[in-house]
C-alpha cells in the first residue's frame, strides 16, 4: 500500500474543507463603503446631463483594462451581447441585413449567449436570426477555420460572427475580426468568461463582460459591460442602454446626435457599478496570481516524476494575463492507457476533495433546448463533444489561491498512488453540479 494519503472519495481526509478552502468572493469593507455612498447619495441611476459618477469610473476602467476605448454598462452580459449586435445591425442598416438571417454562435458556450443573440438581432430587425453553431477546437473555442470555410459558401445570408472566450483561452479572435471584414458581416466576441484580461490582438468591433463576484450578484442587476473602439457604435450603445438618449455633455463617450432608435432600456444602476469596479479591481491583482499558478500547474502536469507520459493537457494562454475563468484541463488518452482512468473518474475524485471540478457547459449541439439549432446543419461536432467529454474544469477561485498548485499535486499524487481503487469510482455517480 502506497504512503500516499488514502483520496477522500475512498474514506480518506479530502485536501480542501469549509474551515480551509478559499475564499470568493474577496468581498470587505470597500464593497460596503461604495453602497453606503451610493444609498445616501440618492442617485441610484445617472442620464443625459446627471451623468452615473460609478457607472462612468466603471466604464473607463474595464475599457483601458480591456484595450478597448469605450465601456457602456449593462444590467448582465446576456444584454451586453444583445446591445452590441443590436448596434452593429443599426449602424449597417436594414438594406444590408435584408438577405440575410444567420449569426454564427459558438457551439461550446453557456446557452444565455444564444438568448442575447436572438434577443439583439430580433429587437433590432424585427425577426429573430437562424443560429448555426460552429464546432469548438481541443482549447473549447469557436474553430476558426470552419467558420471560414462557411462563410466562403454562405457569407451573403449572414447577418454576424460570436465567437467567445471559453475557459481561459480567447481563441482566434483576431481572426474572426479579419473574417468580418473580408466578408463584410459583423463580429461581436463574448468575452463574459475573459474577465479583466487584456487582449492585445485586433479585437472585434463588439465585446462584452459580465460581472466578476460571487454569482455576479449585485443589488440591483447583476452588472456587465458593451466594448468597442467606434465613436459611433459607443454613441449608439449609450443611447440603446438610456432609453434612446445619447451621450451626454459629461459622458466618458465623445458627444453625439443619436438619431431615433430602438432604445433597449438596458441602463446600469450605480450600486451595480460600484461593486463590479471593486471586484474588476480585486480581478486585475488575482490574475498575478492565476498567470503564475496557471504556469506551476503547466509544469505540474507535464512533470515526468508524477506522470510517465502527460495524461492532462493545459492549452497555453493566449491574453496578457490568463483571463477569469483560468483552469481547463482536458484529459488525453493516456488518461486511461496509463492510469486506467475516465474523465468522469478524475472529476468525482476531485469534487470529493474539495475542489469545484466538472464537465463545464454542454454544448449547443446537445442541449436539450438548442440542439435544434445544429439539426440540417453540415458540420461535425465531434470535437465539442470530446471537449466536454474530457474535460476538468476548475473554477477561478481556486487558481486565485497560492496554495493551489500544491493543492492540485497532491491530489494527483493520490490519484497515481492509489489509481487501481479510482478506477470506475464514476460509475453510477453524479458528475460534480456545484
Amino acid at each position: 500500500m502506497s504512503a500516499v494519503a488514502l483520496p477522500a472519495v475512498l474514506g480518506g481526509d479530502p485536501v480542501l474543507t469549509p474551515a480551509n478552502e478559499p475564499v470568493w468572493p474577496e468581498v470587505g469593507g470597500v464593497e460596503s463603503a461604495f453602497l453606503a455612498e451610493v444609498t445616501d447619495s440618492g442617485q441610484w441611476v445617472g442620464y443625459a446631463n446627471h451623468p452615473a459618477k460609478w457607472r462612468a469610473v466603471l466604464e473607463q476602467v474595464v475599457a483601458d483594462t480591456t484595450g478597448y476605448r469605450y465601456g457602456v454598462g449593462q444590467p448582465n452580459g446576456t444584454l451586453a451581447i444583445a446591445s452590441g449586435l443590436r448596434a452593429q445591425l443599426h449602424a449597417r442598416g436594414g438594406s444590408w441585413a435584408r438577405e440575410r438571417d444567420e449569426v454564427l454562435v459558438a457551439d461550446l458556450t453557456h446557452a444565455s449567449a444564444h438568448h442575447g443573440v436572438t434577443l439583439g438581432v430580433a429587437a433590432q430587425l424585427g425577426r429573430a436570426p437562424r443560429l448555426v453553431p460552429i464546432p469548438a477546437k481541443l482549447d473549447a473555442t469557436m474553430d476558426e477555420e470552419v467558420a471560414a470555410a462557411y462563410l466562403a459558401q454562405h457569407a451573403d445570408r449572414v447577418l454576424a460572427v460570436v465567437p467567445a472566450t471559453m475557459y481561459g483561452n480567447f481563441g482566434a479572435i483576431g481572426r474572426f475580426a479579419s473574417l468580418g471584414r473580408e466578408h463584410d458581416v459583423a463580429v461581436h466576441h463574448d468575452n463574459a468568461l475573459g474577465g479583466a484580461a487584456r487582449y492585445d490582438g485586433p479585437g472585434a468591433p463588439t465585446a462584452s463582460l459580465s460581472g466578476q463576484g460571487g454569482g455576479k450578484a449585485a443589488p440591483s442587476c447583476e452588472g456587465g459591460l458593451t466594448l468597442t473602439d467606434d465613436p459611433e457604435l459607443a454613441a449608439l450603445l449609450r443611447a440603446d442602454t438610456d432609453c434612446g438618449t445619447g451621450p451626454g455633455r459629461l459622458d466618458p463617450i465623445p458627444y453625439a446626435e443619436v438619431g431615433p432608435m430602438m432604445a433597449g432600456n438596458q441602463r446600469m444602476g450605480e450600486q451595480p457599478a460600484a461593486l463590479l469596479l471593486v471586484q474588476w479591481l480585486r480581478a486585475l491583482h488575482a490574475r498575478l496570481l492565476m498567470r503564475e499558478n496557471r504556469r506551476l500547474i503547466r509544469a505540474l502536469i507535464a512533470d515526468p516524476g508524477l506522470f510517465p507520459v502527460p495524461v492532462l493537457w493545459n492549452p497555453p494562454p493566449d491574453a496578457e494575463y490568463p483571463p477569469f475563468f483560468a483552469l481547463y484541463l482536458s484529459c488525453t488518452d493516456a488518461l486511461e492507457q496509463e492510469l486506467g482512468l475516465t474523465p468522469k473518474d478524475l472529476r468525482v475524485t476531485l469534487a470529493a476533495e474539495g475542489i469545484w471540478a466538472e464537465a463545464g457547459f454542454t454544448p449547443t449541439h446537445l442541449d436539450p433546448a438548442w440542439r435544434h439549432w445544429a439539426d440540417g446543419v453540415p458540420l461535425s461536432y465531434d470535437v465539442s463533444a470530446r471537449v466536454v467529454e474530457r474535460a476538468v474544469f476548475v473554477h477561478t477561485k481556486f487558481l486565485r489561491d497560492p496554495r493551489f498548485p500544491e493543492v492540485l499535486g497532491e491530489i494527483l499524487r493520490r490519484v497515481v498512488a492509489h489509481r487501481d481503487r479510482l478506477r470506475g469510482i464514476g460509475d453510477g455517480r453524479p458528475e460534480p453540479v456545484w
